[in-house]
């Protein structure tokens, strides 16, 4: 990497970076005849299952958050939204619904499932200029091979439904998801397809690969054929990933190839932390400076997805309390503002105008295509403070406006600046952002925020106030983990839940089950789960089934794998089990061509299992502390009705999230901050040789603690370590000591004390093979002093 050198120095150094001409001297030359790729907007991703919450929010809290994403000149402003086509299967935090999941579905697709369609109408009713596009992670199993003309008319059905929607979609994804694409296919296939289909107009985008080099276009250098067929090219995570450098670099052939490199997914961080702010906005300049991309997309716009799912608390914003109304707008939300409010699709990069700066900032120029000579510039400041001096010629000599964010204050309007004879200077305050524009209409919008409410504590759903004719087809606050739940209407007119995937699928992940879980926004340990149940068949490939399921997590070993916790099930053989992931509890016989009454009650180490409301298991087993309640099923139908919850919420408040932390040591990728950041599979690691590690986390004041809750990375053998407490960081008391533990327990393990101090310490003790746990979370429990 070479490092733009701007602070004053006398002599002058020129250097080349991927091509972009860099003049580094006291000053920076801004020339607005110079070259420069066409920009083409900062996007959104919706995937995953990510965004699932939101359509659940009532209609007047949705608005605002849609505002805060695709409203011009208000929040964001996204001008491009990529959607995932669902094919059933878990694709990231949980599984998207197909439009047509078996061949006959075809004639009579199913456009209301789901949330995408809507999602794309909404975005759309806010910005008619925005580009959408659509691309499959899972697929249906139906298709006569990957690279059929089923799935190229497949796609030709998606974009079908998106004209259903009243859409207009400019791109479609000719590839499967950071998985593979076939030349042949999109050439000989899906391309002439479009075009006898009169979409000649709609763009083909390829090969939306991660951790991969650019080596499509070495093939596009050579192949006209498919440089015709596409309409850019799309890497994940080119320049880097989660701290840590993304694909190999793009050399000759992708700046020559023909065609726009765009970053198709990007960010997949938690929007609450300043940190992660400016590593976004310094990844947008970034990609063009180093990389010459002119698109970047975030993954993903909202965290709308349970705080214990895989990936959880990742995106711009957040809302997952749809019964309350309440959600977050983070500071990302105000970067991403800082260039779609200042810089439109079509404007052009001034080469001139782009580069890094010292202690890893960087900024661009971005040049109006009228005749007003109208420019923006973006800068994020590196490590320390700077000041900067721009020389422009040959654009606008008016009044520049200056916009800045910073930890404590997002996109605050700044003194304007005049220059004198194209001549200005600009002083940065580190890890900062800066948008400096001839432009005007940006403004930082607002929109009253409600308090957030806790889950009710006893719930009950019948399904029966579920239209069928709308999307998503799904009742409120149900979140599939895998395969596809869906709201039926029997020949009597009642309506039920249904799992209706019950065939094979192309997985993005291999999924064992079907599994849906009520998203509260809180694991509990004690209270209950009810259901009527019955499961109408044997699935495709096996024995069916379908029961219900308590203290619920995924394996984070692979989000889609039987789910953690205690399942109560009853199978079409006429049997009824109670389970753990990998042992029976309890079983017996069942007539099970009929409804049955399933209920399971968790007390501390207490198991109980209730079927037509006699009791038939009673164990002691303390295999899963907490989680959430929900359905299982095989691949097979299988009818859910009359579902009730009560549970006991976990007492205290969460004190930690975001909190600062330090370690003894960490890795790249890996560090302290990640077990307070609200993401359920990011995680703290200390260095090998670190003996022994420990994680400490500051509260910010003293506080009442109650509980602490440890996930680790040990899947199958015992955590030992040790919780201390302290008041002022220098005298430590034990909050809890596991030197000696001996017990494997999921999803965390747990610790009650009753304590007054304001840091949190835990130091982990190495097991007899040496290994040392990861930590996922640590979270901190309690009430703070007044």
């Amino acid at each position: 990497m070479i490092v733009c050198c701007l602070f004053h120095t006398i002599a002058i150094k020129t250097y080349s970076i991927n091509a972009i001409k860099i003049t580094c001297t006291d000053t920076i030359p801004i020339n607005g005849k110079d070259a420069g790729r066409i920009f083409e907007g900062i996007g959104a991703v919706s995937a995953g299952a990510s965004s699932r919450m939101l359509i659940d929010y009532p209609e007047r809290y949705r608005n605002d958050i849609l505002d805060y994403l695709f409203t011009p000149k208000f929040g964001a402003g996204f001008t491009y939204l990529k959607t995932e086509i669902g094919g059933d299967g878990n694709s990231t935090c949980g599984a998207e619904p197909s439009f047509a999941r078996t061949r006959e579905e075809m004639a009579t697709p199913n456009y209301n499932r789901g949330y995408e369609y809507w999602l794309m109408k909404e975005a759309a009713k806010r910005n008619p200029a925005i580009e959408l596009d659509a691309l499959e992670w899972t697929m249906p199993g139906w298709f006569n091979g990957l690279w059929s003309a089923d799935n190229a008319a497949y796609l030709l059905k998606f974009i079908a439904g998106a004209k259903h929607w009243g859409l207009n979609m400019k791109y479609i994804g000719g590839c499967w998801n950071e998985r593979e694409y076939n030349r042949d296919w999109i050439v000989n296939t899906l391309r002439p397809l479009l075009d006898k289909n009169g979409l000649s107009h709609m763009k083909i985008v390829a090969p939306e690969g991660a951790g991969e080099s650019w080596a499509i276009c070495d093939q596009l250098m050579k192949d006209p054929a498919l440089t015709k067929a596409l309409g850019a090219v799309s890497y994940h995570y080119p320049d880097s990933y989660m701290w840590r450098e993304g694909t190999s670099p793009a050399g000759e052939n992708a700046f020559n190839c023909g065609l726009p490199l765009w970053s198709g997914e990007d960010f997949s961080l938690g929007g609450n932390s300043w940190k992660n702010t400016t590593y976004l906005a310094k990844n947008i300049l970034k990609c063009y400076i180093r990389q010459k991309i002119v698109k970047v997309n975030m993954w993903c716009p909202i965290a709308s997805m349970p705080d214990n799912v895989c990936f959880s608390s990742v995106g711009i914003m957040k809302g997952v309390t749809p019964w309350s109304g309440y959600y977050e707008v983070w500071p990302t939300v105000w970067a991403v503002a800082h260039f779609n409010q200042f810089v439109q699709p079509g404007w052009q990069f001034l080469d001139s105008g782009c580069g890094l700066l010292p202690g890893n900032g960087a900024y661009c120029t971005y040049k109006s295509p009228g005749t007003q000579g109208d420019y923006s510039i973006v800068a994020v400041s590196g490590h320390v403070p700077q000041t900067l001096t721009f020389k422009v010629s040959d654009l606008s000599k008016g009044i520049l406006h200056v916009w800045k964010s910073d930890s404590k204050n997002q996109f605050i309007k700044q003194a304007d600046i005049k220059p004198v004879n194209g001549l200005f200077t600009l002083p940065l305050e580190a890890e900062s952002i800066y948008s400096i524009t001839t432009t005007t209409g940006q403004q930082k919008g607002v929109h009253t925020i409600p308090q957030e409410a806790a889950f009710p504590t006893s719930y009950t759903d019948d399904f029966e106030k579920y239209a069928l004719d709308r999307a998503p087809m799904s009742p409120n606050y149900f979140y599939d983990n895998s395969g596809a739940f869906e709201i039926y209407q029997g020949p009597d007119g009642n309506k039920c839940l249904r799992q209706v995937l019950r065939n094979d699928i192309t997985p993005w992940i291999p999924n064992e089950c079907a599994f849906t879980y009520v998203a509260q926004h809180t694991e509990w340990e004690n209270g209950e789960v009810s259901a009527d149940v019955i499961v109408e068949e044997n699935a495709f490939n096996g024995t069916g089934y379908a029961g219900i399921i308590a203290r619920a997590s995924y394996d984070k070993s692979s989000q889609a794998k039987i789910p953690l916790g205690y399942r109560l099930n009853i199978y079409k053989d006429g049997t009824w089990k109670l389970l753990t992931k990998t042992d029976t509890l309890a079983h017996g016989n069942i007539d099970a061509s009929t409804w049955h009454r399933l209920k399971l009650i968790c007390k501390d180490g207490s198991i109980q299992a209730f079927i037509d409301n006699q009791q038939v298991a009673d164990v002691r087993d303390n295999t899963y502390l907490l989680g959430a309640a929900g359905f299982v099923a095989g691949f097979n139908y299988a009818k859910f009705d009359n579902t009730s919850i009560k549970y006991t919420p976990i007492k205290g408040q969460l004190l930690s999230d975001w909190k600062s932390a330090t370690a003894s040591s960490e890795l790249v990728g890996l560090e302290a901050v990640n077990a307070f950041d609200g993401n359920s599979l990011s995680r703290w690691s200390a260095a090998n040789a670190d003996t022994p590690p420990w994680l400490k986390v500051d509260l910010g004041r003293n506080c009442r603690i109650t509980r602490c809750e440890t996930f680790t990375n040990f899947s199958d053998k015992a955590c030992s370590y040790i919780l201390e407490y302290s008041n002022d960081n220098v005298n430590w008391q034990v909050f809890a000591d596991k030197r000696n533990n001996k017990q494997v327990l999921y999803p965390c393990s747990v610790d009650n004390n009753k304590v007054m101090g304001r840091w949190i310490r835990i130091t982990l003790t190495p097991t007899a093979d040496k290994a040392l746990a990861n930590v996922y979370a640590l979270k901190v429990y309690g009430s703070y002093v007044k």
